[in-house]
């Protein structure tokens, strides 16, 4: 029984860790918040405007990180665009920007047991070897606190999610 609660916990844990990692940060600005809809099962994602009557319902912005790719940025946008109860994702435009490498300060990026602010690390008799501590007096450290984090291009779409208007002969919605 204890066992199971530690798993549950473990569990409940990796979960909200991995929710804290999403690569994607979508924000949907609603244009009229008095019209909502029932949420759709299909959501068609189109490059261009259809020649079908429609409305715009939001306005989606989905934001990868750095080497994303563009996939996963329509994909997130339909996951919103269908809780909002759209029959499309109309593609307005796509923004690449580069971020340059950054170096960052991470003091257990090295050795986490190794000093750097006294005397290396030798092992234990080493230090009467004749060459234990090379052509410096206590060594080069060989690790910093700091690390570079790469940089590419990050990927931005905007998208505008579309209702078609019903039509009068009672199909519903317009085909696609």
């Amino acid at each position: 029984m204890r066992l199971t609660d530690k798993l549950r916990f473990a569990c409940a844990l990796l979960a909200a860790a991995l929710a804290g990692c999403a690569s994607v940060t979508t924000r949907v600005t609603v244009l009229d918040p008095a019209q909502q809809y029932a949420p759709t099962q299909n959501v068609a994602v189109l490059l261009e405007l259809p020649p079908q009557p429609h409305s715009k319902i939001a306005l989606i912005e989905a934001q990868g990180t750095v080497g994303g790719s563009e996939a996963e940025l329509f994909e997130e946008a339909r996951k919103k665009a269908q809780a909002l109860g759209a029959d499309a994702l109309v593609r307005l435009e796509m923004i690449s920007v580069y971020q340059p490498p950054v170096r960052v300060y991470d003091p257990w990026y090295g050795n986490p047991f190794y000093s750097r602010y006294g005397y290396p690390y030798r092992p234990f008799g080493y230090r009467y070897h004749p060459f234990a501590y090379g052509p410096f007096p206590y060594g080069p450290l060989p690790y910093s606190e700091y690390r570079w984090v790469a940089g590419g291009d990050v990927k931005t779409l905007k998208a505008v999610a579309i209702k078609y208007a019903a039509t009068g002969d009672g199909a519903g919605k317009a085909m696609q």
